[in-house]
C-alpha cells in the first residue's frame, strides 16, 4: 500500500530560463557546470527526462576533469536520479542518488564555508529522501526505512521523511513503537513556528490530520502495548484512551477524515455504529490495492478464501454434488481470491467491490474471471441483479455490523433454494469470556482494527428472520493475523427458504 503521507517527487534547483529555450542548438561542451546543471533542470521540468539525462550526465562528465563545486556535482546526480526516476528506471536512480550521497561523505570535511556546507547537506537529505522513495517503490522496505532516517538525520526538520519512516515502520515492517516516535517528531516538526519546515505542505492541515490518524493506529497496534504520559512515563494510561484523542485531533484538524472517525468509534466502542461507511472502505482499499493480495496472504497468513470453498463443498455433501450456479456475484471481490475458488461452478460470476483501483487489481491478476464487475455498494448491486443463484463473500461483511439490511437485500435478491457463502470474524477466545460474563447477548463487537466481529447467534438469528437458513457452520482459528495475535472467525452457508417453508 502507498504511504498515505508520502509527497511528491520534487526535483531540486529545477529553474525555468528563457535563454535556454534553443538549447539542442548550445554546445554543451562550452558551457560552465553550473549552465549544464541549469539547462538540465529546465529540460526535466519541460518533462523530457531522456533528453535532461544526457545533459546531466555530460556535466557529471566534465566534473571528472574540473575542479567543480560540491554543490554543482550533488546537484547533478541528484536531479539525474530523479529523471531516471521519471523514466522508470528506478535502479538507475538509486545509483545516482548513492553517489550522491558518497560524494558528500568524501568532500564534506574539506567544506570550510558554513552556507556552502549547510546547502550540500540540504541537497544530501533531499538524495536520500528520493533514495528512500525510489526503495520503496521497490519493496525494499528495510533500505527505504536506513534511507529515510539517513535524510531526517541530515535535515532534522524534514518531516516528510520522518512521515514516510514511520509508514514503512508501521505498514511493512510492523514496528509500532518506532512509527509512533517518527510520527510525533513529524507532527513537532509541523506544529512549531521557529524554524520553517523543509518543504512544508501546501496544506498543513490535511497532512496534520494524517499523521495523527497513524498515530493512533500505532497506539492500537497491539493489545500488549503499555500507554504512558509523555510529561510523566511513569505514569500509566489505557491505550484507547490515547488512540481516541489521536483520532479526535485527527477529525478536528480534518472534519472528512472517515478513516479516523471510524477507528474512534473502533476505540471507544461506539455501539451506534452500524457499519463501516463506504468512504473509508473505499479509500481504505484503493490505497491497499496495489499490494493487497501480497499484504494480506504473504504477510497476514489468510487462508479464509479456500476455507470458504471447502466449506461450501462439504455443505452440499461433497465436491462432485456441487451444481453449477447460473449467476454468482463474488460481494467484496477484492483482487479475485474468493472467485477463482468459484469460478468452475459458475455460469456467470459478477465482481463487485467499492473500490475500483481494487477492481483493476483483480482484473489485472486475473484476467477473465469476472464475466462483469460492477463498482459500488453489494446490497444495491445485489437488488440490481436479481435473480441470484449464489453469493459468496469472503472477508467482506467484516465491514458491516448490523447485518439486517445486508441479509434484507440478500433475501430479496436470491432465487428461491439460492444460497450465501460468507466468513465473518469472531473476538479473540479472551474477549470472548469478558463478553460472556458482562454481555451475552452481544450481536457485534467494532474491533480496534476497525472491522466487525459478529456473534455466531446473532448471526443465526438475523439468518432466520430473513428466510436464509444455516446449512453449515465452521469455525475458523488462525485463519489470518493481526499483528502478532491470530484472528479467529466463522464460515456461514446459508439457503433461502422459500415462503412456504421449502427449500
Amino acid at each position: 500500500m502507498k504511504n498515505i503521507i508520502l509527497v511528491g517527487l520534487v526535483t531540486m534547483a529545477i529553474l525555468s530560463t528563457a535563454v535556454y529555450s534553443r538549447r539542442y542548438e548550445m554546445n554543451v561542451e562550452h558551457m560552465t557546470p553550473e549552465e549544464i546543471l541549469e539547462l538540465g533542470d529546465t529540460t526535466l521540468a519541460s518533462n523530457e527526462p531522456l533528453e535532461a539525462i544526457k545533459i546531466y550526465e555530460q556535466g557529471i562528465s566534465i566534473t571528472y576533469d574540473k575542479e567543480v563545486p560540491l554543490v554543482t556535482s550533488l546537484s547533478l546526480y541528484t536531479n539525474l536520479g530523479t529523471a531516471y526516476s521519471s523514466t522508470g528506471d528506478e535502479r538507475k536512480a538509486i545509483e545516482m542518488y548513492r553517489q550522491a550521497i558518497l560524494l558528500f561523505s568524501n568532500r564534506i570535511e574539506d567544506i570550510v564555508d558554513e552556507s556552502t556546507k549547510k546547502a550540500a547537506t540540504d541537497i544530501t537529505a533531499q538524495a536520500g529522501f528520493f533514495l528512500g522513495m525510489t526503495h520503496e517503490e521497490l519493496e525494499n522496505y528495510r533500505k527505504a526505512a536506513d534511507s529515510y532516517a539517513f535524510a531526517a538525520s541530515l535535515d532534522p526538520y524534514h518531516w516528510a521523511a520522518l512521515a514516510n519512516l514511520g509508514a514503512v515502520l508501521q505498514d511493512h515492517l510492523r514496528e509500532p513503537a518506532d512509527a509512533l516516535l517518527v510520527y510525533n517528531q513529524a507532527y513537532d516538526i509541523l506544529t512549531q513556528s521557529e524554524v520553517e519546515p523543509t518543504d512544508p505542505p501546501s496544506e498543513p492541515k490535511l497532512v496534520l490530520s494524517q499523521l495523527q490518524y497513524r498515530i493512533g493506529l500505532a497506539i492500537t497496534y497491539s493489545e500488549k502495548q503499555k500507554c504512558v504520559l509523555k510529561d510523566d512515563p511513569t505514569k500509566e494510561v489505557p491505550c484507547s484512551e490515547m488512540a481516541a484523542n489521536a483520532f479526535n485531533n485527527a477529525i478536528e484538524l480534518d472534519p472528512s477524515n472517515e478513516n479516523a472517525k471510524h477507528m474512534l468509534a473502533a476505540v471507544t466502542a461506539d455501539a451506534t455504529i452500524r457499519r463501516a461507511s463506504n468512504d473509508y472502505v473505499t479509500q481504505l482499499f484503493e490505497d491497499y490495492a496495489e499490494n493487497f493480495e501480497h499484504s494480506l496472504v504473504e504477510e497476514l497468513g489468510y487462508t479464509g478464501y479456500a476455507a470458504l470453498r471447502k466449506a461450501f463443498d462439504q455443505a452440499l455433501g461433497d465436491v462432485d454434488k456441487v451444481p453449477m450456479f447460473d449467476v454468482v456475484v463474488d460481494a467484496g471481490c477484492g483482487t479475485g481470491l474468493v472467485g477463482e475458488q468459484f469460478r468452475n461452478i459458475s455460469k456467470t460470476m459478477i465482481g463487485v467491490d467499492l473500490s475500483p483501483a481494487i477492481i483493476q487489481a483483480a482484473m489485472k491478476a486475473r484476467p477473465g474471471l469476472y464475466d462483469e464487475t460492477k463498482v459500488g455498494d453489494v446490497t444495491q448491486i445485489f437488488r440490481e441483479k436479481k435473480p441470484i443463484s449464489l453469493i459468496i463473500a469472503g472477508d467482506s461483511y467484516i465491514y458491516f455490523g448490523d447485518l439486517l439490511p445486508l441479509f434484507q437485500s440478500m433475501e430479496e435478491s436470491l432465487i428461491d433454494g439460492g444460497m450465501a457463502a460468507f466468513t465473518l470474524e469472531n473476538v479473540s477466545d479472551e474477549f470472548y469470556e469478558k463478553l460472556q460474563e458482562t454481555k451475552p447477548d452481544w450481536r457485534w463487537q467494532l474491533q480496534p482494527s476497525g472491522r466487525f466481529a459478529h456473534n455466531k447467534k446473532y448471526v443465526e438469528t438475523v439468518g432466520q428472520q430473513c428466510s436464509l437458513r444455516v446449512v453449515h457452520y465452521e469455525e475458523m482459528r488462525g485463519f489470518r493475523r493481526e499483528g502478532a495475535k491470530d484472528v479467529n472467525g466463522h464460515i456461514f452457508v446459508m439457503q433461502k427458504v422459500a415462503h412456504n417453508g421449502e427449500l
